[in-house]
């Protein structure tokens, strides 16, 4: 019992200690941001307190986290012909400093949101829909809070589900929601998704990728609405959407402020996002200070158990980082096929990967962060835009009915459903469909253009 008594305090220490350096890396991004300096002593602090953060969450990971590591640690050795120096590390963590900042800031605004009267007004709104809506409510519900909120939105959703419903309900439900949820990545800038995307791309054609991605997203949310949920019909839609009434305006705004800071700014999306959100909350906070010590404790406890996901994404940028600094990665693919890689290969083949991969249990941040390295540059006939949507397209796919999937495993316990049958029910055929047809049609779009 007393060898066990040091140990158990001392995880409080450390839970703190990594906490208080996230926050240190938070904030020196957003300095990094407003100061528009990349590089220098706030980054380079930063970036030493996301490693030293990384390194005390390392004990930690989940197993899956592990392995994905593990995965990203094969990939580097390929493409990589040396170890990456202290100085090349060091570069590596400024340029990634930015993740640091994006999963907490998202953190805070789903802690924010809970709290919301007008997000519990539709919350309520969709507990009373009849039977014959309620899937597709669910699905448009989840499509327009997880483009702000992300996976946020499943705690929210679930929770206006009647506690009676049945198992064959529930898995309708969760179904629903995860289709909508994962597919609004196709154009928000709030997803880690996008952020990977914007990397190897101009801002430029990260807003024209976005662009597109609503297209896409609209098509997907009619063609499975209307094909998958029998009876709905415009009634059940006028319904749906009205539950999204008392938070519409206030979702537009947010988005309407990001592409504001973004262009007035001239920042890219996801730096608009890290700079504005933490605003609009602390606006919130004012209107609503009775909330604040709530927001403050959900926030920081969701930065403790999104650890895994930020020592993994920062993980896979880095890969990106070194792979686009690096001749070898297009040496290797030049040994393979010497020309540039025609878009009608490297289009469809983008989500199509993704998603296949997805299935058995390789994440997409594997899969897109390897082939966006390999297409991107030159290294394929495509426009730049329509790459980062395949890679959007994919992730969308990906998340969409895969054991890796954290919408899926989050899902899968908030609704009480079997992960398998989330896995290998409507959702696989459906992803499978959206990364085919949305692969081919980027590549016809590329033909045209």
């Amino acid at each position: 019992m007393s060898s066990d008594a040091p140990e158990t305090a001392a995880r409080p220490l450390i839970r703190n200690l990594r906490l208080g350096l996230l926050t240190v890396a938070w904030g020196a991004a957003l300095v990094t941001i407003l100061s528009g300096q990349a590089h220098g002593i706030t980054a380079t602090c930063g970036a030493a307190a996301l490693g030293l953060f990384i390194l005390l969450t390392l004990p930690r990971l989940r197993r899956d986290s592990l392995i994905i590591l593990a995965m990203l640690g094969v990939v580097m050795l390929f493409i990589l012909d040396d170890v990456p120096s202290l100085e090349d590390m060091t570069r590596g963590g400024e340029r990634v400093l930015i993740f640091a900042a994006l999963l907490p800031t998202m953190a805070l605004v789903r802690a924010t949101a809970m709290t919301m009267p007008s997000v519990h007004a539709t919350q309520e709104r969709l507990g009373r829909l009849p039977a014959v809506a309620s899937a597709g409510g669910l699905q448009l519900a989840a499509h327009v809070f997880g483009g702000i909120i992300n996976t946020g939105a499943f705690a929210l959703l679930s929770a206006a589900l009647p506690p009676d419903s049945d198992t064959h309900r529930r898995r309708i439900a969760a179904e629903a929601a995860i289709r909508g949820m994962v597919v609004s990545s196709a154009w928000s800038p709030f997803f880690v998704a996008f952020a990977i995307g914007q990397i190897f791309v101009a801002p430029a054609y990260a807003w024209m990728a976005i662009a597109l991605g609503t297209v896409s997203a609209f098509l997907f949310m009619v063609v499975t609405i209307v094909g998958l949920h029998r009876g709905f019909k415009g009634t059940e839609l006028r319904q749906s959407l009205a539950c999204l009434g008392p938070v519409a305006s206030r979702l537009a705004a947010v988005l309407a402020a990001v592409l504001v800071v973004a262009v007035g700014l001239e920042l890219t999306a996801l730096s608009a996002v890290v700079t504005v959100m933490p605003l609009l909350v602390l606006i919130q906070m004012l209107r609503h200070r009775e909330k604040v010590t709530v927001i403050i404790a959900d926030t920081c406890d969701a930065m403790n158990k999104t650890a895994d996901d930020i020592v993994v994404i920062t993980a896979a940028m880095l890969v990106a980082f070194f792979a686009i600094s690096s001749a070898s990665l297009a040496s290797m693919v030049a040994g393979i096929y010497s020309d540039v890689i025609p878009g009608w290969i490297a289009l469809p083949a983008v989500p199509i990967m993704m998603m296949l991969l997805s299935v058995i249990g390789i994440h997409p941040v594997i899969t897109s962060t390897t082939l966006l390295a390999i297409f991107s540059g030159g290294g394929a006939d495509v426009h730049p835009a329509l790459l980062v949507q395949a890679h959007l397209v994919g992730w969308g796919a990906g998340t969409m009915s895969s054991v890796a999937s954290l919408s899926v495993l989050s899902c899968a316990t908030l609704y009480r459903v079997p992960t398998r049958q989330l896995v290998f029910g409507a959702n696989i055929i459906s992803g499978f469909g959206y990364a085919v047809v949305g692969g081919v049609g980027l590549a016809l779009i590329n033909m045209l253009i």
